[in-house]
C-alpha cells in the first residue's frame, strides 16, 4: 500500500510503498476514505511529541472496515468507522483509574506509536472505533475525531448541570463545534468572540448571546463553565480573568435570616 511517511524529525513527508498491515487481536483493518490534517501533524513532524520515526501520521482517520481479527465481535466488514487519538492504554495506572487515559504512560497514540490514517489502509483497535452514521460523509466525519472529540471531552468533564450556562471562548476550528455541542446538550450558550464579522454565523450555530470579553460576559450574567478553544498564553490570561469576573457576577448574596 502507499502511505505518507515522515522518515525523520523535521523531514519532508514522502509517499512510499509500505507493507499493508494485517489485523491482530482486537484490531480491524480499515480502508481509508478520509484523513484530516491539523496543526498537531506539524508538531509531530518536528518531533515535539515523543515517539519513534519513521511515522505515518493522521489522527483524524475514517473509512470502511475490510477485515477483522477473529476475536472481534463488536465490528464487522463494511462498517463505517473512525478512531480518535487514543488507540490503547494500560487500564491499570493511576491516570487510567482516574478516567484520564490521555496521561497514561503506556498510551499508544494514533499516528505515533500506532500507524495513522495518511495511508491507504490503517489498523484500528476495535474498541477504539466509533460507528459513523450513513447520513454523515467521511469528509464531514474526519475532523470530528480530533476537533469535535476535543471540545466534547471538555464539555463532558466540566459536567455542567441543566440550569447552568456555558461560555465558549474563541470561535474557530474547535469553538464553532463547542457552541453546537453545548446548545444541542440543552445549555444556555454564550460565545466570547473578538470578531464581529462572525456574529451571524455564531448565532446561526445556536449561541444565545455573543460577547467580546470578560466584562461583557459578566454583564450578560456570567457563566458556570468556560470552554477555551485557544492555546495562546495571552488567551489563557484572559480566560483566568473571565473566570474570576464570571464567578463574581454569579455569586448570589446570602439570604436574609
Amino acid at each position: 500500500m502507499q502511505a505518507a511517511v515522515v522518515p525523520a524529525v523535521s523531514s519532508s513527508w514522502q509517499v512510499k510503498d509500505v507493507p499493508q498491515p494485517q489485523p491482530g487481536p482486537n484490531q480491524v483493518l480499515v480502508k481509508m476514505h478520509a484523513s484530516g490534517i491539523c496543526y498537531t501533524d506539524v508538531h509531530q513532524t518536528l518531533g515535539h511529541l515523543p515517539g519513534p520515526f519513521p511515522r505515518i501520521l493522521g489522527h483524524e482517520p475514517v473509512g470502511e472496515i475490510v477485515a477483522v481479527a477473529p476475536d472481534v465481535t463488536t465490528r464487522k466488514v463494511g462498517d463505517r468507522v473512525g478512531t480518535a487519538w487514543i488507540q490503547s492504554t494500560c487500564g491499570r495506572c493511576e491516570w487510567c483509574q482516574r478516567g484520564r487515559r490521555m496521561s497514561c504512560p503506556y498510551l499508544k497514540g494514533t499516528g505515533i506509536e500506532a500507524q495513522g490514517g495518511h495511508a491507504e489502509y490503517m489498523l484500528m483497535n476495535a474498541d477504539a472505533t466509533y460507528l459513523i452514521p450513513d447520513e454523515v460523509s467521511y469528509e464531514q466525519a474526519a475532523p470530528i475525531f480530533c476537533a469535535g472529540y476535543t471540545v466534547y471531552s471538555g464539555l463532558r468533564w466540566a459536567d455542567p448541570k441543566p440550569h447552568e450556562r456555558v461560555a465558549v471562548l474563541g470561535i474557530g476550528g474547535l469553538g464553532h463545534l463547542a457552541v453546537q455541542y453545548a446548545k444541542a446538550a440543552g445549555f444556555e450558550t454564550i460565545a466570547v468572540s473578538h470578531s464581529p464579522d462572525k456574529d451571524k454565523m455564531i448565532r446561526d450555530l445556536g449561541a444565545d448571546e455573543v460577547v467580546r470579553d470578560g466584562k461583557s460576559l459578566a454583564a450578560a450574567g456570567g457563566a458556570d463553565v468556560i470552554l477555551s478553544t485557544s492555546n495562546s498564553t495571552k488567551s489563557m490570561e484572559i480566560e483566568t480573568a473571565i473566570v474570576r469576573i464570571a464567578r463574581i457576577k454569579l455569586k448570589k448574596p446570602p439570604r436574609a435570616s
